[in-house]
């Protein structure tokens, strides 16, 4: 697995399918290590299935890579990015021809919104108008079930940069920059956005590198509990099951992603907070209880690929891979352990913490016994 330390590592920015680069994703898996995960462990035609797949890199890079894919994800956001990545429109003229067309009803939308009702955190980050454009639009292509072009929108939601909407204000965590960015030393970074040429933009940056993909294959995403079935997986038809389970609270997925959630209708990100970033038991029984239910989904000779990382918190270190390693063993399970790869994440991919919390990352390779 030395290839995959080596694209640990590698910078993917101006490589890897722009399509990745929808919307900023605090935690998610490099799309050089997606890739070199489903070369080793599947081939072209096979089934995949990603039970959290966060911003949608193992789903994207399977349907690359030629395999079907499933996936799912109980976040909002990490739904709709996964949901965007696996069924983005062919073109850029196809999807601005849809954005024309979403943005007329938007138009109209504009009059019913009623900026009292937002809350005042959320009024903020934004200039009335631009806030008011930018909800119009979400709710048009809410309604139509327009995932990419949503997750366009997300993606520019917040940053200090000329070509986003909001305040000046971080990219991957909403935080505003108003004391770096004082409005009276900057009052062009309070003025009012124009929604629509920023999100035509975007889209225009979103098919700056695509690859020649199967539309035949399968691309299913769906929000559900990964403990939960996905109805359209046959039992015993899933090649490999590649996932990085969130873990431990190590990440805070909803809080670090709130103004895109409240976007998205989570009024309250606290009560999503311990669904998606469980605590150590939590995760634990989780993982029990889902490697019975992988075990039956998985084909006789498939394998399931997890990415965990090592946590340390309260000044206490937790092995989390080996806790994972001993789970099994005490199982009576047909799943069982034949590679643990450890790699030290470098402090460029760390983004929360101090660099405190996930100091290392392991592939865990799990393969299903024959009965």
């Amino acid at each position: 697995m030395d290839d995959v330390q080596i694209n640990w590592r590698e910078a993917t920015q101006y490589s890897e399918c722009s399509w990745h680069q929808l919307s900023p994703y605090i935690g998610k898996m490099k799309s050089s290590m997606a890739k070199s995960l489903i070369s080793q462990f599947t081939k072209p035609g096979d089934t995949i299935y990603d039970p959290f797949s966060g911003a949608g890199t193992v789903a994207l890079e399977s349907w690359i890579a030629g395999r079907n894919v499933f996936a799912s994800d109980l976040s909002p956001y990490a739904f709709v990015l996964s949901k965007a990545k696996a069924s983005p429109p062919r073109n850029t003229q196809e999807t601005i021809k849809r954005l024309d067309k979403y943005w007329l009803m938007a138009i109209e939308e504009q009059k019913q919104i009623d900026l009292r009702q937002v809350p005042k955190w959320v009024r903020s980050f934004f200039h009335p108008e631009t806030l008011r454009e930018t909800l119009a639009i979400r709710n048009v292509l809410l309604n139509h079930r327009q995932w990419f072009l949503l997750s366009c929108l997300l993606g520019i939601l917040h940053h200090w940069r000329p070509g986003f909407l909001s305040f000046p204000c971080s990219h991957t965590v909403p935080y505003l920059k108003d004391k770096i960015f004082p409005r009276s030393s900057f009052p062009e970074m309070y003025e009012r956005r124009d929604v629509y040429v920023r999100l035509a933009a975007k889209v225009r940056r979103a098919y700056a590198r695509i690859p020649n993909v199967d539309r035949k294959l399968i691309r299913k995403v769906k929000k559900v509990d990964a403990k939960k079935n996905l109805p359209d997986i046959p039992t015993g038809g899933v090649s490999a099951i590649i996932t990085s389970p969130p873990y431990m609270n190590s990440l805070s997925y909803a809080r670090d992603n709130r103004l895109r959630l409240w976007f998205l209708g989570i009024n309250n990100h606290r009560k999503l907070e311990p669904k998606i970033s469980p605590r150590k038991k939590e995760f634990l029984d989780m993982m029990q209880k889902l490697f019975h239910k992988w075990s039956e989904l998985l084909k006789k000779d498939g394998v399931c690929v997890l990415i965990l990382g090592a946590v340390r918190q309260g000044g206490k270190f937790h092995d989390l891979p080996q806790e994972i390693v001993d789970l099994l063993k005490n199982m009576q399970c047909s799943l069982y352990t034949t590679e643990v790869c450890k790699n030290v994440i470098p402090d460029i991919r760390r983004a929360r913490f101090n660099c405190r919390a996930t100091r290392e990352e392991t592939i865990i390779v799990l393969r299903k016994r024959e009965k």
